[in-house]
């Protein structure tokens, strides 16, 4: 009779080889806007995104990956995201509010690793990064976002600090269009919600939750809130 191997050892040590090297890297949770959660495991050579499911669903969660090819230094790498214009990208991070946030961008998709490299050296990281970062974050801070107010309980105060990021990101914008002249204004606009919503939580609100807001409804009277809501977005310095 032939000996028979088991495979549940080979498995238990596999896993318990992942989970460890998992453990021993950075994990990291960023949301939708429809508030839908992911969970980001950054191993040595890999990032997996899974979708994290609150609730019971018949449904897999989803998961994707993205290679990292090559680190530059510690906070900046070529990876590669297949089936994406520009398979090969920079990636680059940024510590934020003592660890708790993490800015991540990616700039110059390329068809090679040494056409992003290139394009690194030479120009280093565009003026307009901030536009198109995403935040991620910790799981302190996502246990922090998720008793935090939503835009149904946000303050007069809050609500024009939040409004007030236009002035500043124009020169932003306008450095985006030079490179891109082609962005359509929904893309614009997108970028400017997403700053409106990292000052949110910058100021202790979760942008994310899905509650009923009406902001116009919520300040209905107050001239000075209003107008800061209807003013049009500019591309001119303030």
């Amino acid at each position: 009779m032939k000996n028979k191997v088991s495979l549940v050892p080979i498995i238990v040590c596999l896993f318990s080889f992942v989970m460890a090297d998992a453990q021993e890297n950075s994990i990291w949770y960023s949301y939708s806007l429809q508030g839908d959660k992911t969970k980001i495991t950054e191993l040595r050579d890999l990032i997996l995104y899974e979708q994290v499911k609150e609730e019971e669903s018949p449904y897999p969660a989803r998961v994707d990956t993205v290679d990292i090819v090559k680190r530059l230094n510690d906070s900046t790498y070529v990876v590669f995201r297949p089936s994406r214009a520009g398979d090969f990208a920079l990636m680059a991070s940024t510590w934020l509010f003592n660890g708790a946030i993490k800015s991540i961008g990616i700039y110059y998709p390329s068809e090679s690793i040494e056409a992003v490299e290139s394009s690194f050296q030479k120009d280093h990281l565009p003026d307009w990064r901030e536009l198109t970062t995403r935040w991620v974050f910790s799981e302190g801070k996502v246990k922090e976002l998720e008793s935090a107010p939503g835009y149904d309980e946000v303050t007069r105060e809050a609500i024009l600090e939040a409004l007030d990021i236009r002035k500043g990101i124009s020169p932003l914008l306008k450095a985006y269009m030079e490179d891109f002249p082609d962005t359509k204004p929904f893309r614009l606009y997108r970028f400017v919600e997403v700053k409106a919503q990292h000052k949110f939580i910058a100021l202790g609100y979760n942008p994310y939750k899905q509650v009923p807001y009406n902001f116009e409804k919520q300040f209905e009277g107050d001239e000075e809130v209003i107008k800061a809501l209807m003013e049009p977005m500019s591309f001119e310095n303030q």
